[in-house]
């Protein structure tokens, strides 16, 4: 039973932190950054399989100005603080050679933003996806996309931590392996 508590607020964790990510405008591997933390670590905490400890809620409440308890309470609000504002202008320009830390609002229209923000956030990838499943995907949401554009844009998601993905072989229509391999793409 407290293993099954644990997961609960395991998930209850990660839906936080996954709040903290969006209010900051960063990408995962621009939390990992933030919070001068691994990605593995990142990763861990945005999947729910490890909560929000002590010694990174002290870390954010820091850098956004807000108390511990407002980091695990999902009832608070985010806010922005003057020393929250202050922290973010340094980790930006200290950060500004690295885009891919950074959610760019500005592309609300590329392919890439369509994707991570309809199919990456709602767990279209928690299970491996090829190319061709996520442009058949775009294509039932009314999203013309082809191969090339759905490669880059995911391969540009891997770059930005919001996707992974490993090569396997294709398998043709009589279910055997190809000499040819493909990208199979897949949430960290």
């Amino acid at each position: 039973m407290d293993e099954d508590i644990n997961k609960v607020l395991d998930q209850i964790s990660a839906q936080r932190f996954k709040e903290f990510i969006k209010f900051l405008e960063l990408t995962p591997i621009g939390m990992a950054a933030f919070l001068k933390i691994s990605t593995d670590h990142m990763y861990s905490l945005r999947k729910g399989r490890r909560s929000i400890s002590d010694s990174i809620a002290e870390s954010l409440a820091i850098k956004l100005g807000i108390t511990e308890a407002d980091v695990y309470n999902s009832n608070f609000k985010l806010r922005k603080t003057e020393e929250g504002i202050e922290y973010m202008k340094d980790f930006i320009n200290s950060n500004s050679h690295n885009p891919n830390y950074f959610v760019n609002l500005k592309n609300e229209k590329s392919l890439t933003f369509k994707i991570r923000t309809i199919l990456v956030e709602n767990g279209f990838f928690n299970s491996e996806k090829r190319v061709k499943q996520v442009v058949e995907e775009l294509a039932k949401l009314h999203i013309k996309a082809t191969s090339e554009k759905a490669t880059k844009s995911l391969l540009y998601l891997d770059e930005t931590g919001y996707l992974t993905y490993q090569k396997k072989p294709f398998i043709k229509k009589d279910g055997t392996e190809s000499k040819l391999s493909v990208n199979h793409y897949l949430e960290p």
